[in-house]
């Protein structure tokens, strides 16, 4: 993880650039958060809310850009001439500005980011390299004389043409080895990368929102959030005067309040790079290939491995609200129940209006839907995408998805007569992670995951992972 880092310069507005103001602008990974704290004010008076664009140049000569910035705070400022002519008319008093920072750019100025793109993004990211379970570092004991031999073969990189557009790479590095004539020490460390290369340049948020659908895939496996540690992009649009490409480093706020501890060990995931490695292209391929169709569910359900404090009930919505979502996106050519379900309903539809005054037909014919039934949808993606491991855990899945039902139908409606027959404790906390279970194998199932190898992979690690699921 990045360390916090701290830059001392002077900061400046793109439109102003002879009133610069000293400053520091601190980073701090452990907290979640950029701050520019200003000696100083961009401002003789104002009542702004905050800056698009910040320029700085370091101390050290290095060139920033400070993006999406919202006030703070701010004192010695006044924000009208009333102001100006009274109590903020002692120029001897310096004052102060101060502004929350979401995006920092090392190594450039960007006047108007919103109209340039960047063509690639290489990132660490965090549980990366444990889920990829490759080394280029291996030890030989058996050397003769008790000697250990270490050494280290770079691994080829993973690369994989996601679309005619987009080209995915894990790439593995190395630090360079000392060389000296008297070595006390050394040190060999290798590193993961992920990166996204484009054809068509993205925006900022463009280039971190399909990072994020590699980020929830791999969340799928660790069953936890995930972090960019860090980040680099580049441009087409900005090279040097040699014509090669401007080394930018990205800094981005993360969600607050996450914490952080060990990366998890290959035990601790449902799958890992080696579990699929052979189906990995077509698979990730799927995943980036229906993400935004499944965009909605994805986000309840992989959105709550980042929220630090939550109520029960309201995961359990957004799970159950997530099932409905992704049925209700899937493609299905042939599914039997809704066909019953709707000669059904078209019969009753045809009863009530039959009974009703001609001149209210249409109106009552208006006011009438065909809505699949909750537990029409729960009972296709069991069928579709359940296996072994997860069905013992569910147990009579008839009692499953009426409890679900019923509980979503309560905490929904909150009708007193539907309390004594929801869920609630441990009960609710165990159809939650269920079907939060469920939807994750369906996810990975619908993008071409083996749901066999899936049984088995639940199976082997359920002692780890998934004891708490069963009663």
């Amino acid at each position: 993880m990045i360390d916090k880092l701290e830059f001392k310069g002077l900061w400046f507005l793109p439109h102003e650039e002879e009133r610069k103001v000293p400053g520091t602008l601190s980073f701090d990974p452990a907290n979640n958060r950029h701050f520019l704290e200003l000696i100083g004010s961009f401002y003789d008076m104002s009542d702004n809310d905050g800056e698009e664009i910040i320029f700085g140049v370091t101390s050290e000569g290095d060139e920033i850009t400070l993006y999406q910035c919202q006030f703070s705070s701010s004192t010695g400022i006044p924000r009208n001439e009333n102001d100006l002519k009274g109590r903020f008319s002692n120029k001897n008093k310096p004052s102060t500005l101060n502004f929350r920072v979401n995006y920092m750019l090392k190594g450039i100025h960007i006047p108007n980011i919103g109209s340039f793109t960047f063509n690639s993004i290489y990132t660490t990211i965090y549980n990366l390299h444990e889920w990829v379970g490759i080394s280029g570092i291996s030890v030989d004991r058996e050397i003769p004389n008790c000697e250990d031999v270490i050494t280290f073969a770079k691994p080829q990189p993973i690369v994989i043409a996601i679309d005619e557009d987009l080209e995915l790479e894990i790439k593995f590095h190395s630090n360079f080895p000392l060389y000296a004539r008297a070595i006390k020490e050394q040190t060999l460390k290798q590193h993961t990368t992920f990166a996204l290369r484009f054809k068509k340049g993205q925006s900022i948020d463009g280039l971190l929102y399909n990072v994020k659908k590699f980020q929830n895939f791999l969340s799928a496996s660790t069953q936890s959030q995930t972090r960019i540690e860090d980040a680099e992009i580049y441009s087409d649009q900005f090279r040097n005067k040699y014509d090669m490409a401007i080394h930018i480093k990205l800094y981005t706020i993360i969600s607050p309040n996450l914490k952080f501890g060990k990366p998890k060990e290959d035990w601790q995931m449902i799958f890992t790079y080696s579990d699929i490695e052979d189906k990995f292209k077509s698979i990730i391929q799927n995943w980036f290939k229906y993400y935004e169709r499944f965009e909605a569910p994805f986000n309840l359900v992989f959105g709550q491995f980042y929220l630090s404090e939550y109520y029960l009930e309201v995961m359990f919505i957004n799970v159950a609200q997530a099932a409905e979502s992704f049925h209700s996106k899937l493609k299905i050519v042939e599914d039997e129940e809704r066909k019953i379900q709707d000669v059904e309903f078209k019969k009753k539809v045809d009863l009530v209006l039959n009974s009703v005054p001609e001149d209210l037909k249409d109106w009552v014919k208006s006011k009438l839907t065909n809505p699949l039934h909750f537990d029409t949808r729960l009972k296709y993606l069991i069928s579709e995408f359940s296996n072994d491991q997860i069905n013992a855990m569910i147990g009579d899945k008839d009692e499953f998805i009426k409890a679900i039902v019923r509980t979503r139908n309560y905490l929904t409606h909150y009708h007193s007569n539907g309390k004594k027959r929801a869920s609630d404790g441990l009960e609710l906390v165990l159809l939650m992670k269920r079907l939060r279970l469920l939807l994750i194998c369906s996810f990975l199932v619908n993008s071409g995951m083996d749901k066999n190898l899936l049984d088995k992979l639940i199976k082997k690690k359920t002692y780890m992972m998934f004891r708490s699921y069963f009663d």
